[in-house]
């Protein structure tokens, strides 16, 4: 699997993702960025993923996937965060309004656009709103911070799934 986020792309074709991905991920989903930012990109095997696309929105593509091997579902959750209003403020309400309780595992991955304190920052100032925003949606929501090696800030549901400790 693979998601991109900030594509910078208005369309993709099968054509296209062959210059860059191996033949085997021959399924797709995409939303078109709107002039120079945005886009987001999510690539799949179909031997190894069933793939059914439930909200693709500006900053988010959310697909259900079924692995072929067991007939297991999960969510998958691809982000990029606006970082303008009014879309910010629209992605704000959407994130923070998510109904978790009918997907018992639910991946989130991308860019938020937030950071959880001023310290993660990649230069000085920031805005404490922002963090306290952030920070308020990941409570609410339930996300554990998944400790992937050499990654940070990826968020999942998933707090003792077999999912998980497939992936140590």
């Amino acid at each position: 699997m693979v998601c991109l986020q900030e594509t910078k792309r208005e369309s993709f074709d099968s054509a296209f993702i062959r210059n860059f991905a191996p033949r085997r991920f021959d399924k797709f989903a995409f939303f078109p960025s709107v002039g120079l930012s945005g886009g987001l990109l999510v690539l799949w095997n179909s031997l190894v993923f069933l793939g059914n696309v439930v909200v693709a929105k500006p900053y988010t593509i959310t697909i259900d996937f079924t692995t072929c091997h067991d007939r297991s579902n999960w969510r998958l959750t691809s982000i990029y965060g606006p970082c303008h209003k009014p879309l910010r403020s629209e992605f704000v309400h959407w994130l923070r309004n998510l109904d978790l309780s009918g997907a018992e595992h639910w991946l989130f991955v991308g860019d938020f656009n937030f950071y959880r304190s001023l310290q993660d920052r990649n230069r000085p100032g920031g805005n404490l709103n922002d963090t306290l925003i952030f920070n308020d949606i990941i409570c609410h929501l339930g996300l554990v911070e998944i400790p992937l090696k050499g990654r940070a800030f990826t968020w999942s549901n998933m707090q003792q799934s077999p999912l998980l400790e497939q992936l140590d």
